[in-house]
């Protein structure tokens, strides 16, 4: 563009930049060209699957310019819904949206030989530059990162963006970490519309047939059922919250968190910002309840932040007796006589404690009733287990008895994964339907409920039973691609963990290619393998639970089904099975 027509659309800009009232408008391609150097790869500052985003200079100033790639496989609609629903979410905790491009140009292109006009749809969208980079970049456990002030300031800033957008009938479908940008000052701003959708006046939900968004921190009834509300991305703020409090999105033990924090702060039972601790996980595991309509909405969640500074803080010190034989270094209480929670907390549990006696199976009282009281100063008996793991308190008779009645609690409150009894199961379980062995598993294929299934038995199963394994198994039962194999649902009632998947057929790829029973392949059969394999591996990276690593992709791993559909398999051995094998020998 000619230089006083380029000045006068730069000073578009640079008032809009002066005047934060001011409106978003319609920016000219040639402008927001000009201010990318041609969207040259030097001022490229990220890139998604549906757009690449440009860092754009006006003056001594800055933009962030987003330029959808393959504009035809996105409706028109969505674009336009995309840019109302920007125009309307204008808040300090909304990033700041500045304007729009909707160009056509006509492009000459070679096609079979003759040059032919092409439309080209350019695409793009203007916002604020953001100097801290997104949230995801700055996440980290209790220990190290954010203190906790600027986790708190987050949290509630997420809080306030998303109620604005509520109040204007907008959900935003993708809410996570990589699309919540931080300032200067740690103020968090939630971006990336490219999901969300604008509910008319009266509206409650809306109904689709395609699920978009993140697995891991999308709403468990929104993947059932295709029902979206505003409860949806409550759902989403629950995994966010967690994931800000201890780094990762697993589900933790309430107790576990605030020691986390209670050494990091240096702080004592009773803090302040302990108390804001515990207040902000309980809202996080509310946000995640599985029935949406117990969820807490955004205005109330912002309230009992506010109305924190008052809270009652007090904590009672709770007595038990008979408990435990202590380290003689602690006073009289050593045998367990009006022991203070708050002193066997102190206790050194590997090396100073030891439990006079046993229990049975379940909690049922000993002589000295030490699992009632052990209960008693925790919140949970999970967090029990957590806690005193190092203390002989069961034998393992007991403990796999408590481990799997908690791993049960958790998989019924999932709608996305089925548990079965043991005698639905025992007749698959025979030694002529096994169909393959490892060194962590065995795998039999039979029928059950009428459709046929694999049904896998590992080895070490009850040494993995917990709450952490049951999240795992129910995040991998929503993972939902037709080029992964799918977990259906499991056993409990078993000497050992069982898994029931779909059956796939045809077999592994390396029995088709390398076995004696192997079948000639087409090279587009091969291709097509090739290709869907890569479809259902960069699903598992891009879209699925926090990335997700395989870690053993191989043709053995890779199951055909009737059509040479290849589905991927074995991707929850390192997770699950494995999971706490050193990762420094996956980079050897």
């Amino acid at each position: 563009m000619d230089h006083e027509a380029g000045t006068s659309q730069v000073h578009v800009l640079d008032r809009l930049l002066l005047d934060e009232n001011a409106d978003p408008t319609n920016l000219p391609f040639s402008l927001l060209q000009d201010i990318t150097n041609h969207f040259s790869v030097d001022h490229q500052i990220g890139s998604g699957g549906f757009a690449v985003v440009y860092k754009g200079v006006v003056g001594k100033c800055m933009v962030a310019v987003k330029k959808l790639s393959n504009t035809f496989a996105v409706p028109e609609n969505k674009f336009h819904e995309e840019v109302r629903n920007l125009i309307k979410a204008k808040h300090k905790n909304i990033v700041r949206f500045l304007g729009y491009c909707a160009d056509m140009q006509g492009k000459m292109e070679e096609y079979e030989g003759n040059l032919v006009m092409a439309d080209q749809r350019n695409w793009l969208l203007c916002f604020e530059y953001v100097c801290n980079r997104s949230l995801d970049k700055h996440i980290s456990d209790a220990s190290c990162g954010l203190n906790w002030r600027e986790r708190y300031q987050i949290i509630r800033g997420i809080c306030e963006g998303l109620l604005l957008l509520h109040e204007k009938r907008i959900i935003h479908l993708d809410l996570k970490p990589a699309n919540i940008l931080l300032e200067a000052h740690m103020v968090s701003k939630i971006c990336d519309f490219g999901l969300s959708r604008c509910l008319d006046k009266g509206q409650t939900r809306l109904i689709t047939k395609s699920r978009c968004g993140t697995l891991g921190y999308m709403d468990p009834e929104y993947l059932r059922s295709g029902r979206t509300t505003f409860a949806s991305d409550i759902y989403s703020l629950g995994t966010v919250i967690l994931k800000i409090l201890t780094g990762v999105k697993w589900y933790l033990e309430e107790e576990t968190v605030v020691q986390s924090w209670m050494i990091r702060l240096e702080a004592s039972v009773g803090d302040m910002q302990l108390e804001q601790v515990r207040v902000c996980y309980k809202i996080g595991i509310e946000c995640m309840n599985l029935d949406s309509k117990k969820r807490p909405v955004a205005h109330h969640i912002i309230d009992r932040l506010d109305n924190m500074a008052t809270a009652d803080c007090s904590y009672e010190t709770g007595t038990n007796s008979s408990l435990v034989e202590l380290h003689p270094s602690l006073p009289s209480e050593q045998l367990g006589e009006r022991l203070t929670t708050e002193r066997l907390r102190k206790a050194d549990a590997k090396e100073h404690s030891k439990i006079l006696e046993d229990s049975s199976c379940g909690a049922q009282d000993t002589k000295q009733k030490a699992n009632q009281h052990i209960a008693n100063i925790f919140n949970s008996i999970s967090t029990v287990f957590n806690k005193l793991n190092n203390l002989d308190i069961f034998n393992s008779k007991t403990r796999m008895c408590f481990n799997r009645n908690f791993m049960r609690h958790r998989l019924e409150q999932s709608a996305t994964i089925m548990i079965f009894a043991k005698d639905e199961l025992k007749p698959v379980l025979r030694s002529s339907n096994l169909i393959g062995k490892g060194p962590f598993d065995e795998v039999y294929k039979g029928v059950v409920d009428n459709a046929q299934v694999a049904v896998r038995k590992l080895y070490n199963g009850n040494a993995i039973m917990d709450d952490q394994f049951a999240n795992e198994i129910i995040i991998w039962s929503q993972v939902n691609h037709k080029n992964i194999v799918r977990l259906i649902g499991c056993c409990l009632e078993m000497d050992t963990l069982i898994l029931v998947y779909e059956f796939v057929p045809r077999g592994s790829l390396h029995d088709i290619l390398y076995s004696n029973n192997k079948v000639s392949l087409s090279l587009d059969v091969r291709l097509t393998i090739a290709a869907e394999s890569a479809q259902g591996l960069a699903y598992l990276h891009s879209q699925a639970f926090n990335q997700i690593l395989h870690g053993r992709v191989k043709p053995a791993s890779i199951l055909l089904d009737d059509y040479f559909t290849p589905k991927i398999s074995d991707f929850d051995l390192w997770g699950l099975i494995a999971r706490d094998v050193d990762p420094v020998y996956l980079n050897r």
